[in-house]
């Protein structure tokens, strides 16, 4: 509106406005409450003080003696301590100084006076104003019957323009409110849509009455507004769809009369239908999918408050695909039960109850073209030398890869789903006393999930370890996945491979007692259950599929949306030891490049994207993860242009990249953020020559820091266990050791699970 001189407050700004620009404002915002017009601003000893004090304002430049006047007044941690008093103390102070003045007085007018005044006072200092919207500008003039705990307007408003609703109506994109009440977010979508001013319709303002008005400048910017309005042909070509349904039959009918008195009905329709079950699919996107559902005591009554978001996500990503997701809730905490990456668009109060405004990008699916055999597009530098593969640790993290590794790597347990259920029916049969201490193992599963829960919870955590070989005798690590999905938990069991000396069928029944408690306990359904026994591998073996694909599963991992898949693969999907690296990564990346050697499934990639980075590249050798990880971005929304995943040697495309910044001709460049997190050993045949984490690993670094920026920071970590950094190191960096910072309480109680530091330049 051409405002310049602005100043925030906590509850709007103070601005220096000429008259025009007060009408302006009145006129056209849509999300103001007041405009308040300050007469003085004072200290308040006492009630007469303030009384004396309101007298030496000339109210003669403001109000007529046979003019109406009200009184808003707000007080708190004041001498002054009940608003109704101070309104008839403010209001005897104006009519005693105009008897005084001339022997008359102003009448009070609640509805509609000639000036309204409003008094704000707070911790004994006073401000006195002038009402020019006379009313709250909430109130269009609208709104036929209001629903059930219906938006104000403005706030409506607000939401609509948190989530870029104007740009997307100028592209001609449709809107859809699939739960839409009186249906305020359909109406106000409509006037920002057609360019028409909230205060159109009002047929009062406060400054009308006041001294201070200039009628021909009102009448021009109302003349001007109505130039506005014939550019709405609605419903035509080039103008967005608005729609909006609801469930409720009395809803859509108030929603209607809304509708029609704010002369949109050729813009905006309504219909009866439910967003749950309904086939009718909107539009290919984009467009704007927004809602305000129910919530607080509308839908506590619920008997699955956190299955009514599970549906919403399914809804959504069913029917709208490629759609802008905004979802204005009390519930914030539940959304990622949506199966939908987040980010807070807005913060603020709806009647008394804290809210957010949570958007979202729909992703088109993804989970059928992996499951289809289709690769992913995925970009690869071009790169003279031959295909090298080098890929990650498996879940278990503490292991080597190749022959010469010590530690063990999983594997898929030979028992089929079949098997597997009918070993837990058979366990779950038997009384459990020929199978040695499995009381204590239901006793120490049960302890550690009523121990980790709550912290999860209160952390937003929905994947963690929630048991990791504490009784020797049931060597198995416990992963749970998806805590928040509607179809119950993902439980990746991880056998450590007994001992010779251990009778094979003791620890069978040993494995088959387990899964079964872990089954009941974790209320895990079988096909959401892998088991896997981590072994000696072959390093060939490490990337072959063990069983013909099934699925892939979606789960949350701080705002992120992330597939993971229990079965096929060595690999889940998802590292849970690195969650508060890649936790740090995301709160840090925001307007940085990021680097991702070694990327996985480019989990950590995923959030510095989540988290605004600048760019990123991200590099691994095996095109399965990279395909992995391009249906990752997809599912997120992550902006492919910016956010590269690159097919190459990671070793051999830093070495080039180093070089290429010696180059005077040709720098490439630098970055602000590293993440090399590289596997302990690696010897494929296509590598002219192996790779050891402990022998090759200060060459590596060192050319990480060639292309760090100062200030920047490398983030190594590997899973080795006897793995010793370097002195020299420390001795050319500034290092620190980031390790007990890295591991969160579920990894407590094996800290050895991997290593992480934190480098610098010394000169930073």
């Amino acid at each position: 509106m051409g405002v310049e001189q602005l100043k925030r407050r906590r509850a709007g700004v103070d601005c220096a406005l000429k008259l025009s620009q007060i009408y302006s404002v009145c006129l056209w915002s849509r999300v103001a409450n007041r405009v308040l017009y300050p007469l003085d601003a004072f200290k308040v000893n006492d009630e007469k003080h303030y009384y004396e004090q309101l007298k030496e304002i000339d109210w003669s430049r403001h109000l007529n003696a046979s003019g109406t006047l009200a009184v808003d007044f707000f007080c708190a941690d004041s001498v002054i301590t009940h608003s109704r008093y101070g309104a008839q103390l403010t209001k005897d102070a104006v009519v005693d100084w105009f008897r005084e003045q001339s022997g008359e007085r102003p009448n009070v007018d609640r509805d509609t006076p000639d000036v309204r005044i409003n008094v704000y006072l707070y911790r004994n200092r006073a401000r006195v104003s002038i009402d020019m919207a006379g009313s709250s500008l909430h109130r269009r003039n609208y709104r036929q019957h209001g629903g059930m705990a219906p938006l104000k307007e403005n706030l409506a408003a607000g939401i609509l323009l948190a989530a870029r609703w104007p740009e997307l109506a100028a592209s001609g994109a449709p809107l859809f409110d699939p739960m839409c009440g009186s249906g305020t977010l359909l109406v106000e979508a409509g006037l920002i849509a057609t360019n028409r001013p909230p205060g159109a319709m009002r047929d009062y303002f406060g400054f009308t009455g006041w001294l201070g008005h200039q009628p021909d400048i009102w009448l021009q910017l109302q003349e001007e507004a109505r130039q506005v309005e014939p550019l709405w042909v609605g419903g035509s070509s080039g103008k967005p769809v608005i729609e909006g349904a609801d469930i409720d039959k009395r809803a859509v009918a108030t929603a209607r009369d809304n509708i029609e008195a704010a002369g949109l009905s050729d813009l905006i329709q309504v219909r009866c239908d439910d967003f749950f079950a309904t086939d009718d699919r909107l539009p290919v996107g984009p467009g704007l999918l927004i809602t305000n559902p129910p919530y607080g005591e509308r839908l506590e009554d619920s008997d699955n408050i956190a299955g009514f978001y599970s549906q919403l996500g399914k809804a959504a990503k069913r029917l709208a695909p490629n759609w802008r997701f905004a979802l204005f809730t009390a519930k914030p905490a539940l959304f990622h039960r949506t199966g939908l990456s987040r980010r807070v668009a807005l913060e603020c109060a709806n009647g008394g109850i804290d809210c957010k405004l949570l958007m979202s990008e729909i992703p088109l699916a993804v989970s059928a073209e992996l499951s289809s055999g289709t690769p992913a597009q995925v970009s690869s530098v071009k790169s003279p030398w031959p295909t090298v593969r080098a890929g990650k640790d498996s879940p278990g993290r503490e292991n080597a890869r190749g022959n010469a590794r010590e530690s063990a790597r999983e594997n898929m347990h030979e028992d089929t789903q079949e098997a597997v259920q009918e070993a837990v029916n058979e366990a779950i049969a038997e009384t459990g006393e020929s199978v040695p201490g499995l009381d204590q193992f239901g006793d120490r599963l049960r302890k550690n999930v009523k121990q980790l829960k709550g912290w999860a919870r209160s952390a937003d955590i929905t994947n963690y370890r929630v048991y990791d070989a504490d009784l020797p005798d049931f060597a198995i690590a416990v992963d749970v996945y998806g805590v928040d999905v509607a179809s119950g938990p993902y439980i990746c069991v991880q056998e450590y491979r007994a001992p010779a000396s251990i009778d094979p069928l003791r620890a069978q029944q040993r494995l088959d007692g387990a899964i079964a408690i872990i089954a009941q306990q974790l209320n895990c359904k079988t096909e959401n259950l892998a088991i896997k026994r981590r072994e000696r591998q072959r390093a060939e073996s490490q990337y072959q599929r063990l069983q013909k694909q099934r699925r892939m599963d979606e789960v949350s991992e701080s705002g992120c949306q992330v597939l993971i898949n229990l079965h096929d693969y060595l690999d889940v999907g998802l590292f849970l030891d690195h969650r508060k690296v890649r936790q740090w990564i995301g709160k840090s990346s925001a307007g940085k490049r990021f680097l991702n050697l070694y990327c996985y499934t480019a989990v950590a990639t995923l959030h510095a994207a989540m988290g605004e980075a600048d760019s990123s590249v991200s590099v691994d050798l095996s095109q399965k993860y990279l395909e992995w990880a391009s249906a990752n971005f997809q599912l997120n929304g992550v902006d492919r242009q910016k956010h590269e995943l690159v097919h190459d040697d990671c070793d051999r495309w830093l070495s080039r990249y180093a070089e290429l910044n010696r180059s005077s001709a040709s720098e490439a460049p630098h970055f602000d953020l590293i993440f090399l997190d590289p596997p302990t050993f690696s010897n494929s045949t296509s590598m002219e020559n192996d790779w050891d984490v402990q022998r090759d690993h200060v060459s590596m670094i060192d050319r990480c820091m060639t292309i760090l920026k100062p200030g920047g920071t490398l983030i190594f970590s590997n899973n080795f266990r006897r793995f010793k950094l370097s002195e020299s190191v420390s001795g050319k960096y500034r290092v620190d050791n980031r390790t007990r910072w890295s591991l969160q309480r579920d990894y407590s109680r094996n800290p050895r699970i991997h290593q992480c530091w934190f480098i610098q330049h010394s000169s930073d």
